[in-house]
Order: C-alpha cells, then sequence, then structure tokens
C-alpha cells in the first residue's frame, strides 16, 4: 500500500518496549505487534495497515515476531505494586486520623499529621507505579515508587518491633504483618528497576531517602515505645482534722469533728484521677499498765508498752474525687467533711486516711463511660465483666483507655482501667485500679499492666492522726 509517511521500528528494550519513528519523529513505544498498528494510525497510517507486511514500515534489529513483553507478569505486578501502595495509604490515615483529632499533646497532633501526609504520598506513589510499569512518561515515577515502599517497610517494620513487646494477636495485627512482607518484596522489586537511574546525584537520593527513613523510625519509635516523661507529678495531698463543736442540743452528747483533704497539682502535668479514698477510723487499745516488756510477735512491727494491738473501726468512707476526671497544673481541690461521734466514743485517736491513683494525662485517656461507678449488688453489663468473687460488695468504674500515641493502640489489644472500692472493707488500702485487656469470655482479665509502663502514680496514703482526749479536751 503506497502512502506518503514512512515508519521505524527501533529493536525492543530491556522491557521489552520498541520505540516507533514516524518520518524520523518519535512518536511512542509499543508492546506489541497490535499496539504498534494503533500507534501508526494515530501518526497518519490509513486505518487496517498491517505494520508486518507495509513495506512502509522499516524493521531495526528485529523483526515484526519479536515482541519479548511478558504482559501477564507485568501486569501481574502492576496490580500488585498499587494494591500494597493503596493499602499503606489507608494503614497510615487509619493510623494518623485519631492522633489528628484526638492527641493529649502537641507532639502526637503533629505525629498524626505526618502519618496522613504519608498516607497522601502513597496515592501519590500508586499513580507513579501505573506509569512506571507502563511507558515511563514521568522520569521520577520509579524514584516516587521506591519512596513510597520504603515509608511502607519503615512504618510496617516499626509496628512489628511494637507488636512483638507483647506479642498479642488480633486481627489488626495481620493488616500490617501482610503489609510488611509486600514491601519486602516490592523493595526488591522496585530495586531491580534502579530508579534511581537518570536523577542528578543518584547517591545524595539514595542517603536521603535512607536517612529519612532511619530519622522518621527514631521518632516514631520514640513516641510510640514507652518512656517516662521528663517532666514529674508533683501533687500535695494532705488530710488533717479540725477543731471539734459539740452539737447544739444539750441531749444530743455528740461532737462534729472536721476533717480536711486537699489536694493540689503543684506540677506542670495534668494527671487523670483513677481512683481515691478518704477514710476515718477510730482505734482503741486495751491499757496494760503491768507489763514489763514489748511483746514484738503481736504487734507485727508496731508495738506499745502499756498498750495492746490496737482495733481500728471504720467511721466514714468515701471519694476524694470521682474517677475519671483529671485535675489541671495549679488546680487546688478542698474536700471538708464533718464526722460525728458520742463523747463517751472508745476510741484512744482517730485517723484521717487518703488514698490516690493517678495516671499522666500525656500518657492515654479513658472514655466517658469509665467516669459512672457501677455497684456489684446492682448488677449490670459492667458488673458482669468483672469477676471477682472473693472481693464482697465493691464499686466498679471501667472504661478503655487510649494511649496517646495511636502506634500503641494499633500494637496492643484494647486495654481496659479497672477502679475497685471495697465498699465493705476495713482495711487502709481499699481501692485499687489494674489496667489489662479482656479475656476471651469478655472479662476483665487480672494480668495487669505494670504500673511504670503506664506511668500510673500512686500517691500512696495522706494520714493525719489526733488524740481523742485532744478532741475533747478543744470541746471544752
Amino acid at each position: 500500500m503506497n502512502h506518503p509517511k514512512r515508519a521505524l521500528v527501533n529493536p525492543p528494550d530491556g522491557r521489552g518496549l520498541r520505540e516507533v519513528r514516524v518520518d524520523g519523529t518519535t512518536v511512542g513505544r509499543a508492546w506489541s505487534l497490535r499496539e504498534l498498528g494503533r500507534l501508526l494510525a494515530r501518526s497518519g497510517f490509513p486505518a487496517g495497515t498491517n505494520p508486518a507486511v507495509d513495506p512502509a514500515v522499516a524493521w531495526y534489529g528485529a523483526g515484526p515476531s519479536t515482541w519479548p513483553d511478558r504482559p501477564l507478569q507485568r501486569r501481574a505486578t502492576l496490580v500488585m505494586m498499587v494494591a500494597g501502595l493503596l493499602g499503606s495509604a489507608v494503614l497510615l490515615v487509619d493510623l494518623g486520623l485519631p492522633d489528628v483529632f484526638g492527641a493529649l499533646t502537641f507532639a502526637g497532633g503533629v505525629t498524626g499529621c505526618i502519618f496522613i501526609a504519608a498516607g497522601f504520598f502513597q496515592v501519590v506513589a500508586a499513580a507513579a507505579v501505573l506509569d512506571h510499569w507502563s511507558k515511563r512518561v514521568f522520569k521520577r515515577s520509579g524514584a516516587v515508587s521506591l519512596v513510597g515502599v520504603v515509608i511502607t517497610l519503615v512504618v510496617c517494620s516499626l509496628l512489628l518491633v511494637l507488636w512483638l513487646q507483647e506479642k498479642e494477636y488480633f486481627p489488626y495485627f495481620l493488616s500490617y504483618l501482610s503489609l510488611w512482607i509486600w514491601s519486602l518484596w516490592a523493595t526488591w522489586r522496585v530495586g531491580r528497576e534502579k530508579p534511581w537511574r537518570g536523577i542528578p546525584h543518584p547517591r545524595r537520593f539514595a542517603v536521603g531517602v535512607t536517612a529519612s527513613g532511619l530519622l522518621a523510625t527514631v521518632n516514631l519509635a520514640y513516641s510510640g515505645v514507652y518512656q517516662p516523661a521528663t517532666a514529674v507529678v508533683r501533687v500535695n495531698y494532705q488530710a488533717a482534722f479540725g477543731i471539734p463543736s459539740a452539737d447544739p442540743d444539750p441531749d444530743k452528747p455528740i461532737m462534729h469533728v472536721p476533717v480536711t483533704i486537699t489536694l493540689e497539682n503543684t506540677g506542670t502535668v495534668s494527671f487523670w484521677v483513677l481512683a481515691s479514698a478518704v477514710t476515718v477510723r477510730g482505734s482503741a487499745s486495751q491499757y496494760r499498765p503491768h507489763e514489763k516488756g514489748i511483746d514484738w510477735r503481736e504487734g507485727r512491727g508496731e508495738s506499745q508498752l502499756y498498750a495492746g494491738s490496737a482495733a481500728y473501726s471504720l467511721i466514714y468512707w468515701g471519694a476524694l474525687q470521682e474517677p475519671g476526671t483529671w485535675i489541671d497544673p495549679g488546680t487546688r481541690l478542698v474536700m471538708q467533711k464533718v464526722v460525728q461521734l458520742p463523747r463517751n466514743a472508745p476510741f484512744d485517736s482517730l485517723e484521717a486516711r487518703s488514698s490516690l491513683i493517678m495516671m499522666r494525662k500525656d500518657i492515654g485517656s479513658v472514655d466517658n463511660a469509665f467516669g459512672t461507678i457501677h455497684w456489684s449488688w446492682e448488677p449490670d453489663e459492667k458488673t458482669k465483666q468483672v469477676d471477682c468473687g472473693d472481693c464482697g460488695d465493691i464499686g466498679i468504674n471501667l472504661g478503655r483507655l487510649r494511649y496517646n500515641s495511636n502506634l500503641i493502640n494499633k500494637t496492643r489489644k484494647p486495654r481496659h482501667v479497672l477502679s475497685i472500692r471495697y465498699v465493705n472493707s476495713d482495711v487502709p488500702e481499699n481501692v485499687g485500679v489494674i489496667v489489662s485487656p479482656m479475656d476471651g469470655a469478655g472479662k476483665i482479665a487480672w494480668n495487669s499492666e505494670p504500673a511504670g509502663r503506664l506511668d500510673l502514680v500512686d500517691m500512696g496514703a495522706g494520714v493525719s492522726t489526733v488524740p481523742f482526749a485532744q478532741l475533747l479536751k478543744q470541746l471544752g
């Protein structure tokens, strides 16, 4: 067929593409004879031209039967690369989104934004893969693909390192495990293409990618692993008795004893109140004027020569602050209670004791459900999650814990905070806190997290003791 245009088909390159020139101008590259026909038609050749027999088409280096492209393998690689990068984008956005809107610290919010930005970059990298595994119109598409793959490898490696600290299986773990395996293959596959060729200063590019990956790993690891914060929680916490007063009714031999509990956050860190208790107990011991020496075994650590071991009676029990509230720096709480006692109460002294367990607010947060107390004698769905048959009557606060870094939330089973009040106990330590996942039966597991890991702060007990005789003397 005679027509004015002439075409030259060059030999295939390393990927099987053959460059096509029409009248000395490059018009594209073709994977196959059919694609060559379409390319010639767009370049002005008559429709239906058979390039294999058309004398206007010259073949250089190889004839019309030489097309080394493997389309199935190439397309399968393309699909796997795009799927992995899009899956990585979803993972990164899912990691960053909660911290963007719910981080308790500025650094946490910045980390969340970095994850979101990296997720959007993965979408760009997926588009670059489409170009790199086709005609490579953009010179930097291979380099962009490589960076996207390295981001996936770095993030998933970090997640696996954090997961290995506890080795807890849950479905979300499979997402970054599969992406980590994919990233190993993808790094090898993209590396075979040597996408840094054609980039000015390829060594600097390689060093930049490596340094950025290491810097991101160190930064995220520092924010993700459990490290004690530099700022120390400082609290002024004390209990004190006031001056008693007599009941105005002369027929009532009762005195009113004020008790004041003070809690002040004197540091720079806010903290959650997980459990608190205030108790007032009266102590009485038997007078033994004829004793010759102290019986050390009787007191088990504390004994008096002329008094036997003290017996305690619980007079008042309450909470300083309900669980689920937080105390900001500079906040001062004062709790004042009045305890009523008969003037002839059989006590030698009164003891006011206050206990407080708290958690730094920059470590994590508890959900709103934690602020509601549930009583064991009024069973509901929450109390059924706490299996404590030997605890007696208790009040519980149970809620979900969210760590300040979503990296931890995605590499651990969900943790719950359980605060227990032992309301029928006459022991000083009548509150407790555990942080633990749920077991297979949907009940709280009793293998509590170490206190240092969450930076739980147990303030112990602030104790104030006053002789009963002193109260009577002050009464007048």
